[in-house]
């Protein structure tokens, strides 16, 4: 064999100019996503994929030298060059194979035949019969070619392949593809032929057709997919489920790229039990410092709605809350950031119908910020700068329920912080402004009457001073000023929960006060704490176990506050952290008096590599002086000398086994206020998971507060490979003092080198926020992929864990471990 040392001029580099061209048809014509070769399966299916050889940039790619062997070499000066017998042309990563190949000088026409192999590194392409081109028009013809994809099991074949206009026009005939490995081809997506122009967005398939093994199971006459990363106007993939309460459920949606920075897809949503409802959401950036999405459903008669459908009737009227079937949802999301981030707007909407109290239970929109059955209703603007910030909204809510208290709006909210460092203190300065609005349009009959409004105006300068701060050991003291003045208006028409519940239990008066109300209150903590450390034995004697024992003291005067209203404030939920803290209530309407030590210990082990494995913390506060601030004024007094004793335990005991444990413990009544567990096994593909928890008077009756049994729950979820090829999951939630079912779903995945088939049933309690009583739900979930194809059915595809009503969640709290 003789070999030559070519400069990149050299005519017969043109072979290799050609297959490129082809590459970025195959990879960029694929007419659909490819799967990436990762996972359970790699092993199986993948074995046969090339590895993806980066090059050098295409100029500097041509420039490096051309080297060819040839059992045979015969040249004439202006005529053609001839090789012959094992022809090897290699340039950088580039191969080129061929058994003969021929250069006309004059015409400057190549044609290589028998045996082309061409591999650059990102695609190999074969043909056991001739590649015909130019050099000059760079026209080029190659018959019955296979292609594979590097770093990708794409790979297909064409009868014929064309490239005329310097390979920015290429057709395709008898053109096949797929993502299945040789010999396993349970689908193949076959076209008469296939039209690219490199200069536009999107390719033409004509006569297209899907086979499964080999059978035809779709024609298509006329297809176009993009041959770019760049989105296209046409029907997405459908989305298939079946539910006992709407039936057949089928969307199909339709994807307009309306402009490169405006779309919208709109969706038909066929629910066999219900009707007809469009969905339409409409994208928009047309700066990137101003972005949003606009939404909205609509289900013009709800084939459920009647007259005597009890998820429509008031009870205390006996007549529907809404008037016809008309259902309808509207959301609302934008983005603004102006002066390079320092002032910026916001809006979160979401609303449905008036009085559509079930809209989210029947139709799960994919949208809205929901909290307690209200629906957030929220406008922002603020402007940041390093050292202080000026912010203000504007939130209302729609109630999703006809008993539940309408809540008071904000109309608007300005607050303004500043913060200041300095070398032995810090300094900041919080201050607020809200007027709080009631809005009784929307109120049931179970609603009606006013409620006391408000504008109030909350300053509170604090001074932090670190007292000692070194290794091992720190003491902070802390010393704020709060004030507060309210200026309220207090209705004579009450309504009956407010009445109740302002209403003082020894007088039978209304503690309520019309008009200004001040308050003014000090505040002092002082915090510290150590960290004691100590090498153990475990983890091969490299482990490490802290001790880091830390208190409090903080105080606050006692203020009664029972004739100021509550339009913010809540009871914060007590742990381990809620201990340290300087409020017993969220919000500014209540501020608790205080005298007050807590005491806590935390210790934690470490491993080796200093990851985190074991976390013990136990605290509680002793109460000096019993609080006498009260949330309400029918609310009895504390009369407890210590807080719940609080315990929280997070444990990575192997590299598979995790544990967490939560507790609240009344110690003077010696019983348990709260609790919750849970233990995970996670050993590759496998996961389980054990948890349970527990709320003393946790279940409160709708009707009456008063009324209320303890919430006791358990649930289990597990994900387990059965076979190479086949997995299992589910989740089973419980509540065991009740004796109910919360939710059941089971599912098995069946997941093969190019296809999967997904089946998913699930039982739920879907809640009613009219007849207060749970329905009885069941859902059947199935999913077929093709993969690199597409996919028809519901759901994503991913085997997840989470269930209809609860989501699945790791509650252990140690760092770096998730």
């Amino acid at each position: 064999m003789t070999k030559w040392t070519l400069g990149y001029r050299y005519p017969i580099a043109l072979t290799i100019s050609l297959a490129p061209a082809l590459t970025s048809m195959m990879v960029q014509a694929a007419p659909f996503e490819t799967p990436p070769a990762t996972g359970i399966l790699d092993s199986l299916c993948y074995d046969y994929v090339p590895k993806v050889e980066k090059p050098a940039s295409a100029e500097e790619a041509n420039a490096l030298p051309v080297e060819v062997d040839a059992d045979r070499l015969e040249a004439k000066q202006g005529g053609t060059a001839v090789y012959e017998g094992d022809v090897k042309v290699r340039q950088g990563v580039r191969k080129f194979d061929s058994d003969y190949a021929q250069l006309d000088q004059k015409s400057r026409d190549v044609i290589a035949i028998g045996n082309i192999y061409y591999n650059d590194g990102q695609v190999t392409v074969t043909s056991d019969k001739t590649l015909k081109s130019n050099l000059d028009t760079k026209n080029s013809e190659l018959e019955e070619g296979k292609y594979q994809v590097h770093g990708s099991p794409v790979r297909g074949f064409a009868k014929r392949v064309t490239m005329t206009n310097n390979n920015q026009n290429i057709t395709m005939e008898g053109a096949q593809y797929t993502t299945c490995p040789p010999g396993q081809e349970v689908w193949t997506l076959k076209a008469g032929s296939i039209d690219i122009d490199q200069k536009e967005v999107f390719g033409e398939a004509w006569n297209a057709s899907l086979w499964l093994y080999d059978y035809p199971v779709f024609y298509f006459p006329y297809i176009n997919f993009p041959i770019k990363d760049e989105r296209k106007t046409g029907l997405l993939y459908p989305g298939y489920t079946q539910s006992s309460s709407n039936g057949m459920d089928i969307t199909q949606p339709f994807y307009w790229n309306i402009a490169p920075n405006y779309d919208a897809t709109i969706t038909s949503r066929f629910m066999d039990k219900r009707g007809l409802m469009e969905q339409v959401e409409f994208r928009y950036m047309p700066d990137p410092a101003h972005a949003g999405i606009l939404y909205f459903e609509n289900l013009a008669d709800d084939k459920q709605y009647d007259a005597g459908n009890p998820s429509f009737i008031n009870t205390s009227t006996g007549t529907p809350y809404l008037s016809d079937g008309h259902r309808y949802l509207m959301n609302v999301r934008h983005g603004s950031s102006l002066m390079d981030g320092s002032l910026r707007f916001g809006v979160d909407y979401t609303q449905v119908r008036d009085k559509d109290y079930n809209y989210f239970n029947d139709f799960s929109p994919p949208v809205g910020t929901q909290v307690d059955s209200q629906l957030q209703q929220s406008f922002t603007a603020g402007y940041y700068q390093q050292n202080w910030n000026l912010t203000s909204e504007v939130r209302r809510y729609q109630i999703l329920s006809p008993y539940a208290l309408l809540p008071h709006e904000m109309l608007p909210r300005i607050d303004y912080n500043y913060y200041q460092q300095g070398k032995w203190f810090d300094l900041a300065w919080n201050s607020e402004l809200t007027k709080f609005g009631y809005d009784s349009g929307s109120a049931s009959a179970q609603q009606a009457g006013e409620r006391y409004t408000t504008t109030r105006l909350h300053l509170a300068p604090t001074l932090t001073v670190p007292l000692i701060d070194a290794p091992g050991y720190y003491l902070t003291s802390q010393y704020k000023l709060m004030f507060t003045s309210y200026n309220q208006e207090v209705p004579k028409d009450l309504v009956y929960t407010d009445r109740s519940r302002f209403t003082d239990s020894s007088t039978g008066q209304l503690t309520l006060k019309d008009g200004t109300v001040n308050r003014t209150l000090p505040s002092f903590r002082l915090k510290g704490g150590l960290n004691f450390d100590r090498p153990v034995d475990w983890y091969d004697g490299k482990g490490t176990q802290t001790l880091e024992p830390e208190f409090q003291y903080l105080y606050v005067p006692y203020r009664d506050q029972d004739d100021i209203g509550i339009y913010d404030s809540t009871t914060t939920r007590q742990d381990y952290y809620s201990l340290f803290s300087d409020r017993r209530y969220a919000g500014l309407d209540r501020i608790s008096d205080a005298n007050r030590v807590t005491a806590g210990l935390t210790s934690r082990i470490y491993d080796n590599v200093g990851d985190e494995r074991l976390r013990l913390a136990v605290a509680q506060a002793f109460e000096m002086t019993p609080p006498k601030v009260r949330l309400y004024p029918s609310d009895p007094e504390s009369t407890n000398s210590r807080s719940l004793l609080s315990f929280e335990g997070d444990a990575r005991v192997t590299e598979q086994w995790f544990a967490h444990a939560g507790t609240q413990y009344d110690t003077e009544k010696s019983q348990f206020s709260a609790a919750n567990g849970a233990v995970e096994y996670r050993n590759e593909k496998f996961i389980s998971q054990v948890n349970y928890r527990f709320i003393k008077d946790g279940n409160k009756s709708y009707y009456n507060s008063a009324v209320a049994e303890d919430l006791s729950q358990a649930g289990l979820v597990m994900m387990a490979p059965i076979a190479d090829q086949w997995q299992m999951y589910g989740g089973y939630y419980r509540d065991i003092r009740q004796n109910v079912n919360i939710d059941r779903k089971i599912g098995v995945k069946y997941d093969s080198c190019c296809w999967s088939i997904n089946l998913s049933l699930e039982w739920h309690n879907q809640p009613d926020n009219i007849t207060l009583k749970p329905i009885s739900e069941k859902s059947i979930g199935l999913q077929f992929e093709m993969k690199g194809l597409g996919s028809v059915g519901t759901g994503g595809r991913s085997v997840t864990l989470d269930t209809e009503l609860l989501p699945y969640v790791r509650p252990f709290n140690l760092k770096d471990q998730q």
